[in-house]
């Protein structure tokens, strides 16, 4: 059972993870114009999952995208 779930893990790190979005430090996510922060606002959206535990890169939303949705 150990064999299926560490293979599923596995997975899941090696090519799902680096599909959605990548882990950064919080230099990379500043240079993005981002902030490392437990949760987003609603004026900001997610690009990256930070390298610190539990923490996601967050920056301002364009305006232009909000009227797609």
């Amino acid at each position: 059972m150990r064999i299926f779930f560490y293979l599923h893990f596995l997975c899941y790190v090696t090519f799902i993870l680096p599909a959605t979005c990548t882990l950064v430090d919080a230099d990379r996510c500043t240079k993005r114009y981002g902030h490392c922060k437990r949760d987003c606002l609603e004026s900001e959206k997610q690009i990256d999952i930070c390298s610190s535990p539990r923490k996601i890169c967050c920056t301002e939303r364009l305006y232009e995208e909000d009227d797609m949705f």
